[in-house]
């Protein structure tokens, strides 16, 4: 019983660190990190030049490109936190942050709105001057996430890779803990039992010896 329930906790423990793991280490995104002042330039690998591109930040678009300066807008967002701080490529639809800053951080998205089979640009918000100053959350009507990018703006603090690295040593090193504990566990459960199978033995070899004895008569 000692062994099945040691086994039980073992895999309770394995199951645990996996989902350590994932939430570390999940599927939420491509990764990006950059150090405070720099710039970072994020893909949206657009290929048509008939589509329509959006870029939020944590659900705030911050970018509509539709091809041209003119027909394309940037926008400061919540607390006008990238007010100059945006560049785009007009020909790929990538976003580029210049200087960026520790507000900077955080879940970008780049979404497209699908060009009609006449090759022109679907009509968004087509119009020579924009009010960079509009807050617009995001929707889901005729588009389609296709990146999501999760950045982080390292400053004077560790890195995400740093500390990603961190716990995993310190799951590793539990997990070496726990089996180390397991094999102690087992290796004296087995002492016990062949010390206690080599009293019995021994007791019942003086049993034998007592019955097997003669009396001595006075």
């Amino acid at each position: 019983m000692g062994h099945i329930h040691a086994s039980i906790l073992f895999l309770l423990f394995l199951s645990n660190l996996f989902l350590i793991f994932t939430v570390v280490f999940g599927d939420t995104g491509e990764e990006k990190s950059v150090m405070e002042g720099e710039n970072i330039t994020l893909p949206s690998d657009v290929k048509q030049p008939n589509e329509t591109v959006l870029w939020y930040f944590e659900d705030t678009r911050i970018a509509l490109i539709n091809g041209e300066p003119s027909t394309s807008c940037l926008y400061y967002g919540k607390g006008e936190i990238f007010r100059d701080r945006l560049d785009v490529d007009y020909k790929t639809g990538s976003l580029i942050i210049t200087d960026i800053r520790s507000e900077h951080a955080g879940r970008y998205e780049t979404e497209i709105i699908r060009g009609n089979s006449t090759g022109k640009s679907v009509p968004l918000n087509r119009k020579s001057n924009c009010d960079s100053t509009n807050i617009n959350n995001k929707s889901s009507n005729n588009s389609n996430t296709i990146k999501t990018f999760n950045v982080h703006v390292n400053g004077s603090g560790l890195s995400p890779a740093v500390v990603a690295g961190i716990v995993v040593g310190v799951l590793l090193v539990a997990a070496a803990v726990v089996v180390v504990g397991l094999i102690y566990y087992r290796r004296r459960n087995s002492r016990n039992a062949g010390r206690r199978n080599n009293e019995e033995v021994l007791q019942e070899d003086e049993e034998r010896c007592s019955l097997g004895s003669p009396e001595i008569s006075s």
